[in-house]
């Protein structure tokens, strides 16, 4: 696999489905509490959404070390290192915490901004949480059609057939 085609599968299976968890928590949060604009609250919500997007990384260790393997791009190899929780550092688990509480923080503050009124609340937990849902799982998609193969926990025929 060339790296532009590791880039790809890296910004669509990873990158973006990131990101769009990130905004789910904003959008999820902004539309349970309609008294999101306290920065204690605001805090609160970012810590359980960091929590949550934390064990959501630790099933992608596999496919992101194997996705690590294929590409000679100094910026995949630094996210994939840096996102390898399951045996790592006391450091580095603090650290990719403390990005996913920015983010999360971030995202929940954004929602609120870009929706402050008490009908863009009853707006937000349908319209633009479905759109978010939706890149997410397009983006998915997209990166299991490039590629998933090379990325698979159970071996193809044709893997097996090479051994």
């Amino acid at each position: 696999m060339g790296n532009g085609k590791a880039t790809l599968i890296f910004t669509f299976f990873f990158g973006i489905p990131y990101l769009c968890a990130q905004l789910m928590i904003g959008i999820a949060y902004n539309a349970l509490v309609l008294h999101a604009d306290s920065i204690w609250r605001t805090a609160v919500g970012a810590i359980v959404g960091a929590t949550i997007i934390y064990f959501a990384k630790i099933p992608l260790e596999r496919p992101l070390r194997i996705l690590g393997k294929y590409t000679t791009i100094q910026f995949i190899h630094l996210a994939v290192r840096f996102f390898m929780l399951q045996e790592a550092k006391l450091w580095k688990i603090i650290l990719n915490y403390l990005l996913d509480l920015t983010v999360a923080f971030a995202a929940i503050d954004l929602v609120r901004v870009l929706f402050p009124t008490p009908e863009a609340h009853a707006f937000i937990i349908g319209t633009p949480f479905g759109w978010v849902l939706a890149l997410m799982v397009v983006s998915l998609c997209i990166g299991a059609y490039m590629d998933l193969d090379a990325m698979s926990l159970v071996p193809t025929m044709k893997k097996m057939r090479n051994l």
